[in-house]
């Protein structure tokens, strides 16, 4: 049994960072965009009033907080050193610089699935047009994407294998440190889509063997919108071109007029121009509140609320669950259908209008996604409104 991983006073006191809560509302749709705390909003606010009403300049400092947000990063995710880290504007960003870096030659293979969202497709399909194939493996009857089923797939045209740490509609968590094993026993790449796992369960990049942890940080991580970040293993970056190119590119920038300078690494080689410093400070804030409350404190927490609200759904007749069963398989999203509930949108923005709930439809399914803060009152007041008694 997994015990809550804080009192009711500690869960008070964490609530009070959130102060939209005080309205009422239950807001319970973490895997689209997260709330942002005090912190969060206090340490971007400082940002803004710098630059409207203060210094207006304050280089030093924000490129102090860039390389501390860099070392956060690293740390949360286990990579060897923030210079694996370059920071990105989304997930799509990310992934599009591993499919379009890569020296790919006609008849290579990528592996992906069927469950994927589209960030984790979209940028190497268009390596169709270059003559890469794209391999789909099936998720097998109970929704889950086998390691095993994967490997069957793997030629010896396969160099890269890409994957959702936690798939966004279904909720499947990937069995990562599996994965990467396949990954390194061939030889190929291992590139995981890390969106809707960061923050809600653990991701260690070199523990699962990863080369490429690609995620935008407005879900599970509470930052703001538009940051994000790529990990690019040692070995992998070896085997990166960059796919753009800016003034920030090379070795000595503020050497204006000499166009011939020696290009930087490709991790920071990507990072072109002036980066989204208000975003940055956002994502520092909230990786401190993070470390601040603990990592596996939170991603116990999130489990714990994850179990109740399947075991809850899992004993109503009308339910029909499209998240896993096994509890091994599954981060901070629930995924479920009703009997006899057609307008999954409309009930949607019923609760939201009327009971000040939020939820999110996803493809006629309802999914509901707490987070650490969230209580198991609050999934109960859902459910009420939602299911038939």
């Amino acid at each position: 049994m997994i015990e809550p991983a804080f009192s009711k006073k500690e869960k008070k006191e964490i609530r009070k960072q959130f102060p939209y809560l005080n309205n009422g509302s239950i807001y319970l749709n973490h895997a689209a965009i997260s709330p942002l705390s005090t912190g969060v909003n206090g340490a971007i606010r400082q940002f803004l009033n710098d630059r409207h009403e203060d210094s207006v300049e304050n280089f030093e400092r924000w490129m102090s907080r860039v390389e501390d947000t860099r070392k956060l990063i690293g740390d949360f995710i286990g990579a060897e050193s923030p210079d694996q880290i370059t920071f990105m504007g989304n997930t799509s960003e990310a992934i599009s610089a591993v499919a379009e870096g890569f020296d790919w030659k006609e008849h290579d293979e990528i592996i992906l699935n069927t469950l994927e969202f589209p960030s984790n497709i979209h940028p190497f399909r268009i390596l169709e047009n270059r003559g890469v194939r794209l391999i789909y493996v099936e998720p097998d009857k109970d929704g889950i994407i086998q390691p095993e089923a994967l490997e069957h797939v793997i030629t010896s045209n396969t160099k890269m294998l890409s994957i959702s740490a936690v798939q966004y509609l279904s909720g499947l968590k990937a069995n990562l440190k599996k994965i990467g094993e396949i990954c390194k026993k061939h030889r190929i790449f291992f590139v995981v889509d890390g969106i809707q796992a960061l923050g809600a369960t653990n991701i260690n990049v070199k523990d699962f063997g990863i080369d490429a942890l690609a995620s935008g940080c407005h879900k599970w991580l509470m930052a703001p919108m538009g940051i994000g970040f790529l990990y690019l293993s040692e070995k992998l970056q070896l085997s990166l071109s960059p796919y753009k190119t800016g003034w920030l590119s090379v070795t000595n920038p503020w050497q204006l007029s000499d166009f011939d300078q020696d290009w930087l690494p490709v991790s920071k080689h990507l990072e072109v121009g002036t980066l989204n410093i208000i975003g940055i400070e956002g994502l520092h804030a909230s990786l401190r509140d993070f470390n601040k409350t603990g990592p596996e404190a939170i991603f116990n927490e999130v489990k714990t609320l994850n179990r109740y609200l399947f075991e809850k759904l899992s004993a109503h007749p009308k339910v029909a669950l499209l998240t896993p069963g096994n509890e091994e398989y599954r981060a901070g999203i629930v995924t479920f259908s009703i009997d006899d509930e057609n307008d999954t949108d409309g009930v949607v923005k019923k609760l939201n209008k009327e009971k000040k709930i939020t939820i999110t439809a996803r493809q006629g399914w309802y999914r509901i996604s707490p987070h650490y803060y969230n209580t198991t009152e609050e999934l109960d007041l859902v459910l009420k409104e939602l299911l038939p008694s």
